[in-house]
């Protein structure tokens, strides 16, 4: 359905002048999409922020958070989550012999993502960071604004269920790639609401970091490394029911100029009142390790 929706949209795009929308993409272990960006700004008064620090982005975004400038469609596919529905369904039993107490392997690889593929509709505003050679800007961008997210199955376990759900965010996201560095950075504050009354509704807020060095010292912690972290709570009680924190370490690879490998490790927490019906389990809470190998090229 999320296909031919999203094929639909880029289709009824064609309508606008060509110079109006730019299509980009990006492949990931954990997070893969296909954008369109569409320009409001007719006089293209898009701020190149190449030369700002990273508070000065910060505060150039803030200050202009009600003057939109950007209409962003997204299509997101969430391979690991895939693989991790993919690897329960087909070898239930090998997935069961993964487990270690409460520690299964599996979800340990593949946590992270509630959903297998989402559709995002995002208005606010951008800037965009010019490579010095004046190559094609790609994902050189930052943004804040307004998301709107949607999908229509939730993953519990390495199982689907169907579930019609919304995400609505408050966002500050960005990618800067210099020659020898790149920086990613990402803070939310928002809620998710399912129409299948075995999730609970919640209220969330997030942030995440991300800085690589290739020219640094492997052992460098401050110019590579991450950290991710989210709590969530219930909607109507206000009670935390999701916290997770992730630190993850990045490895430039010496013989590629921009090829790094980086591996996370983490703790997910969700409270019994997290799920609610048939996926209740009344009295236990469930703690579980987060790991998180990639590969960025």
């Amino acid at each position: 359905m999320f296909r031919v929706v999203f094929l639909v949209c880029l289709l009824n795009l064609s309508i606008f002048a060509e110079d109006l929308v730019e299509f980009d993409y990006e492949l990931d272990a954990y997070y893969s999409n296909v954008s369109a960006f569409i320009d409001l700004d007719r006089d293209k008064n898009i701020t190149d922020g190449s030369d700002f620090v990273e508070t000065q982005l910060y505060k150039k975004l803030l200050l202009n958070t009600f003057s939109p400038n950007i209409f962003l469609l997204e299509m997101a596919i969430h391979p690991m989550a895939l693989s991790g529905l993919y690897f329960r369904k087909n070898y239930n039993a090998r997935y069961e012999d993964s487990k270690i107490d409460d520690f299964n392997i599996v979800k340990s690889i593949t946590a992270g993502f509630e959903e297998p593929y989402s559709l995002s509709f995002f208005i606010g505003r951008m800037m965009v960071f010019k490579k010095k050679d004046g190559s094609h800007i790609g994902k050189n961008r930052a943004y804040i604004g307004y998301l709107l997210t949607v999908g229509n199955y939730t993953i519990k376990d390495n199982l689907a269920y169907s579930d019609r759900w919304v995400n609505v965010e408050f966002k500050l996201k960005g990618t800067r790639e210099k020659a020898i560095q790149d920086l990613d950075w990402s803070f939310r504050v928002g809620g998710r609401f399912h129409s299948n009354g075995d999730f609970v509704d919640t209220l969330y807020f997030g942030a995440r970091r991300k800085s690589i060095d290739y020219k640094k010292s492997v052992l460098s912690f401050v110019y590579n490394s991450a950290f991710d972290s989210m709590v969530a709570f219930d909607k109507k009680k206000l009670q935390l029911i999701e916290a997770s924190f992730m630190v993850e370490k990045s490895i430039p690879i010496s013989w590629s100029k921009k090829m790094s490998f980086s591996l996370g490790l983490g703790y997910l927490y969700y409270g019994n009142s997290k799920y609610d019906g048939a996926l209740r389990e009344d009295g236990i809470d469930n703690h579980q390790l987060i790991i998180r190998p990639n590969f960025k090229w």
